[in-house]
């Protein structure tokens, strides 16, 4: 089968298995990369990113670092209006850039968000990624995931019948 999207998911910056130090975070952001073209070759085009906190945002940035030398898209699943204000200051300049770069950016829940909603609007927006993706990369280890998000994400995929890339 050829696929010509992938969403990425993954654990959030302080669920990632190690320290979150300079260094180890651009060991990690290689190895997506390093997916992204090995996936760009086999043809596809588009990537997907939840942009959260973490990995989501990691995989974003290194979509745009490949973006004019393969030919590829970057598309953004925001959950809801004011997903902004969920992001650490430490990741908000990622962040703004990703967003304003993109090649397309969807808010799903045009409203904000308070309290009981993100959980939901979470897994709304997992979904969305499900359906609107052909498959999905996967920034955790394939078995032991920890639950929450990526999990959930993961296993929508897997109900889905979707090819999933684990990268940890």
């Amino acid at each position: 089968m050829r696929y010509v999207s992938l969403a990425f998911t993954g654990y959030r910056t302080e669920k990632l298995p190690f320290e979150p130090t300079a260094e180890n975070l651009n060991a990690l952001s290689d190895k997506i990369r390093s997916v992204i073209e090995t996936e760009a070759g086999r043809g596809v085009k588009y990537f997907m990113s939840g942009v959260c906190r973490g990995s989501d945002l990691i995989a974003a940035d290194a979509v745009l670092s490949l973006r004019d030398k393969l030919g590829i898209q970057l598309w953004c699943a925001v959950p809801f209006r004011n997903h902004r204000s969920t992001i650490p200051a430490g990741e908000l300049a990622l962040y703004d850039k990703v967003i304003s770069v993109a090649d397309g950016v969807v808010v799903l829940y045009k409203q904000d968000a308070a309290g009981a909603d993100f959980g939901r609007l979470y897994n709304e927006r997992n979904r969305y990624m499900i359906d609107h993706c052909d498959g999905l990369i996967a920034v955790c280890p394939e078995r032991g995931i920890i639950p929450g998000g990526t999990k959930n994400t993961v296993d929508f995929a897997k109900r889905a019948g979707k090819n999933i890339i684990y990268v940890l």
